[in-house]
């Protein structure tokens, strides 16, 4: 009998070895996603789209603001923040998207970086909605398992200022004639979201998103309203200097909100 047991409790033994060598206990030692992790994939959803509309404007020659230079120096800070990440070791899933992003980037950047072209404009940007979509998965996935309240509400202010841009790429992709025949129905699209959004936040318990915040994306939104009139408008008048001092204005100020929620939710 006491062979038999011996035996079986072998085997048990073997079996489990066996099994941590081939499904190898990744997440036993992996950190717990932070509210910086956060609050970087969260500034990273918002430089994918502005990188996009950096690009149109290097095509047009536009030199306002010098979108060439702001290319680069955007580029530069996706590079640090999915840098960041991988280095925090999170669990394994999470780390898989973290890479996964990371190869999706770096297709993207070298084509962002060449000389721009009408021709390679449209499909750039179905490459850089790939890596938006990406990043806001991330995101929402880093808030959950940083298990802290509020983590959530960080997303949805930064997919605001990631419709904003997003609008705004659009709008000089149609300024460039490179933008197709359903740019007004995605205009709407665009709209809708940001709208969608931002009431999410406005009924947003006080708590986590303050009258304080509350205030400024109000604020925030007034210049979005300008920018949506300005898209939707079929005059076949363009002003790419203005969309991207309204563009620019908005990214600045929803980077601020972004910080104010960090520091209440910490």
């Amino acid at each position: 009998m006491k062979q038999h047991f011996s035996g079986v409790l072998n085997g048990l033994v073997g079996l489990v070895l066996a099994l941590q060598v081939m499904y190898p206990a990744h997440d036993v030692s992996a950190m717990t996603a932070s509210a910086q992790d956060v609050h970087e994939i969260a500034d990273i959803c918002m430089y994918s789209q502005r990188i996009l509309k950096d690009y149109a404007l290097i095509g047009m020659k536009v030199t306002y603001h010098n979108p060439a230079a702001d290319l680069i120096k955007n580029t530069n800070v996706i590079d640090q923040y999915i840098t960041n990440l991988k280095s925090r070791h999170l669990k394994k899933i999470l780390d898989d998207e973290i890479h996964e992003l990371e190869n999706i980037w770096k297709k993207v950047k070298s084509k962002l970086l060449a000389n721009p072209t009408q021709k390679h404009m449209a499909q750039l940007r179905k490459e850089v909605e790939t890596f938006s979509r990406r990043c806001e998965k991330l995101a929402e996935d880093l808030a959950e398992d940083s298990q802290i309240e509020g983590e959530h509400n960080m997303v949805l202010i930064a997919e605001l200022g990631m419709e904003s841009q997003r609008l705004a790429a659009l709008y000089m992709m149609k300024a460039w004639d490179v933008a197709d025949d359903n740019y007004y129905k995605e205009v709407q699209k665009i709209v809708n979201e940001y709208e969608n959004i931002y009431h999410e936040l406005m009924k947003a318990n006080e708590k986590f998103v303050s009258p304080e915040i509350k205030t400024k994306l109000k604020a925030t939104k007034k210049y979005f309203q300008v920018f949506e009139f300005m898209a939707a408008s079929e005059s076949g008048r363009f002003v790419p200097t203005m969309a991207e001092k309204n563009a620019s204005k908005i990214f600045h100020e929803i980077r601020k909100i972004l910080k104010l929620e960090q520091e209440l939710i910490e």
